[in-house]
């Protein structure tokens, strides 16, 4: 909900019109909050020029005034975009803190459907090799595919895969075909596959503007999902679903070049 300072409020009806959920009213000369279907997005703490609306129960210390220097340069970002390659290969220098923690806001402040903030993470630094046994035995568990399973594309080889990594698991030195031997693995987890989506999406352009590489774990996603004992230890609840992971380090390779993608098929109307 919020709250409107009528001693600061000038009546301007900004926030009137931007209020999507129709939730504000102006009443002598100000404006008030109806207090029935605020969607607590912040719309009206943003537009309001006198700075008097205050979004009760959220932190006001990182908000930041406007510039016009905030936009992001087109070019620079799709530029960014086209290099952008999945990285399956890291050194063994850490994730530092500092970029651990905008990577993590990247995904908080991305937009949500509703502004159903329904959107959690469970950040994975010193208990990778406990959390990849376990991720691999699930992913064991589930390898012997039904009839209907084997129709799926890619599954039979991704079966086949995850029944490698078993075989690999205690023998010293086997590559790492799950976490690549990367510091830092971030499971996404929501109700909403798309609010997830969407934060993880931006969380990995972070991931490259800060010079570092990921990979979209889809294994690991599908090993949290399987596995009870997964979950308890990421202390998660049972029906909580996993809806991506990111596998995160410094890129122990350089790519030299974008490449090319196929031709989109693009109506015009």
């Amino acid at each position: 909900m919020i709250t409107i300072n009528r001693e600061l409020c000038i009546g301007c009806g900004l926030c009137v019109n931007d209020c999507f959920a129709n939730d504000i009213e102006l009443s002598d000369g100000t404006a008030r909050p109806k207090g029935r279907f605020c969607m607590e997005c912040g719309h009206c703490l943003a537009i309001c020029p006198q700075n008097a609306i205050t979004l009760e129960g959220f932190p006001s210390s990182d908000i930041i005034d406007v510039d016009d220097d905030d936009r992001a340069d087109p070019d620079k970002l799709l530029r960014l975009m086209k290099t952008r390659r999945t990285v399956r290969s890291f050194t063994d220098e850490k994730v530092s803190s500092q970029d651990l923690q905008k990577i993590l806001d990247m995904g908080v402040y991305s937009p949500k459907g509703g502004n159903i903030q329904n959107v959690s993470y469970v950040v994975i630094e010193e208990n990778l090799s406990h959390v990849r046994k376990l991720a691999i035995e699930s992913l064991y568990r589930i390898s012997d595919l039904s009839e209907e399973q084997k129709k799926i594309p890619n599954m039979i080889r991704y079966a086949e895969k995850w029944k490698k990594m078993y075989e690999n698991l205690n023998i010293p030195g086997a590559p790492d075909l799950l976490f690549f031997d990367a510091p830092l693995v971030i499971v996404v987890f929501s109700p909403s596959n798309i609010n997830a989506c969407i934060a993880a999406a931006h969380m990995e352009s972070m991931v490259y503007a800060l010079g570092l590489g990921m990979v979209y774990s889809g294994f690991t996603t599908r090993a949290v999902n399987a596995s009870l004992a997964l979950k308890e230890f990421l202390a998660v609840e049972e029906s909580a679903a996993a809806q991506a992971s990111l596998i995160i380090g410094h890129p122990a390779v350089r790519y030299q070049r974008s490449v090319p993608k196929k031709k989109p098929k693009i109506t015009y109307r």
